[in-house]
């Protein structure tokens, strides 16, 4: 096998396709702040997403974005452990990333 169709089987970090690197870190560091309501030491745009999420996101959302994330799960762990459709959990994260780019 040659280098470079080794590279493709070689096990990878989930890797993030439509959105720009810094929203997925604002998210992940933000959904640990969403349940509790702590918003100290936050940047401002942070604390403008940890607001969007919880004012506009539903919970099935947050859950969501919080184990895709926070966790870092893939959708089809997530699917498996809400027990729902893996389409629906792609459905919940997009809107709740549009939620977030609203914000």
């Amino acid at each position: 096998m040659t280098e470079r169709k080794k590279e493709l089987f070689l096990p990878m970090s989930r890797p993030v396709y439509r959105k720009a690197k810094s929203l997925v870190q604002d998210l992940s560091v933000c959904m640990a702040h969403v349940n509790n309501g702590d918003e100290v030491g936050l940047s401002p745009r942070r604390k403008a997403i940890v607001r969007a999420l919880r004012r506009r996101a539903t919970t099935r959302q947050r859950q969501c974005l919080y184990l895709y994330y926070a966790r870092g799960l893939n959708q089809q762990s997530i699917a498996k452990l809400l027990d729902v459709n893996v389409s629906t959990v792609s459905r919940n994260i997009r809107n709740g990333e549009r939620h977030v780019e609203e914000a």
